[in-house]
């Protein structure tokens, strides 16, 4: 019900010298939840004034960031290149198939590549080794829209989406396991990033802290974003928490933590200041804080 996404504001983009309480006017049921500026993370209020090269953190529903996504960026995905036939991609092709989009795998290992080929039929399946210049090349790489490059080598993946990069591919989609690679290739404006290690780690910690609940709230997902440094945290509002029935305005948060949105009886609310919280409320809370798992920790003391 609540979509996260990282976007980086470009030089010509009408998003410059905007306030974020200009952009709420614009995009209402959209949230900034954090920015990035020259490698400092910060959780803005209403004056922050958004500049070129700022990444910034927005949450809403799926549709309005879809919509949102769409007016500043209306460029669609008509064309997808996978480069690697591994477990990811074969996942990802099961939920594609009946997709309008172009597809095409490609692939070294040539049992691997007849196996896809069996099990897509209407799938464009090529056996070659998808990181080579010449394959590339070949395959037009550049006329695709997005290119996801999952082979099981990071370096491989790293210097292929900088290669596609150069190439002139709008959108590169780059698997990397080895998270100490994560401070090099963040320097470079070529690639989404996706790390399966991060995902199941976040898995893992939400288990862990969510058996530490108090007793007037539960911890029921936590996810990191931009390398770790964000944590988004959903927590379940229970009888007697002492934070429901005052404006959110009036409650004594810590510097660093932001109320994104309120899920209240299957609706995402995307509060203001004047909103309220009920018992049965799930909250997604995002955080420059570590390691809260209560949520009375938000709270100054």
């Amino acid at each position: 019900r609540v979509t996260l996404m990282e976007f980086k504001i470009k030089p010509e983009s009408h998003l410059c010298q905007m306030s974020l309480s200009q952009f709420r006017k614009h995009f209402p049921h959209v949230i900034i939840c954090a920015i990035e500026r020259e490698g400092k993370l910060s959780i803005p209020d209403g004056d922050f004034i958004l500049q070129p090269s700022d990444k910034i953190f927005l949450t809403g529903n799926r549709s309005e960031i879809v919509r949102f996504h769409n007016k500043i960026r209306p460029r669609v995905i008509k064309s997808l290149m996978i480069i690697g036939a591994g477990k990811i991609a074969y996942y990802l092709l099961n939920i594609l198939k009946n997709s309008k989009i172009e597809l095409k795998v490609v692939e070294i290992n040539r049992q691997r590549a007849e196996f896809f080929s069996q099990e897509f039929p209407e799938l464009y399946v090529v056996n070659g080794d998808g990181t080579a210049k010449d394959i590339l090349l070949e395959e037009r790489a550049a006329h695709y829209d997005a290119i996801a490059t999952l082979t099981g080598v990071d370096e491989e993946n790293i210097i292929t989406s900088m290669f596609l990069n150069n190439l002139g591919v709008q959108k590169n989609i780059t698997k990397v396991n080895r998270t100490s690679l994560l401070e090099i290739i963040d320097n470079q404006d070529f690639a989404s990033i996706v790390t399966p290690k991060g995902i199941a780690v976040d898995t893992i910690m939400h288990f862990i802290r969510g058996r530490n609940n108090a007793q007037f709230s539960s911890l029921e997902a936590l996810h990191h974003v931009a390398n770790g440094q964000i944590e988004t945290l959903q927590f379940q509002i229970n009888e007697g928490n002492k934070m429901i029935e005052q404006p959110l305005s009036q409650l004594k948060l810590r510097s660093g933590v932001l109320i994104a949105a309120i899920i209240r009886q299957g609706v995402a609310i995307f509060p203001s200041g004047d909103d309220y919280l009920e018992v049965g409320d799930k909250i997604i809370v995002t955080t420059l804080i570590q390691n809260i798992d209560k949520i009375y920790d938000l709270l100054e003391r």
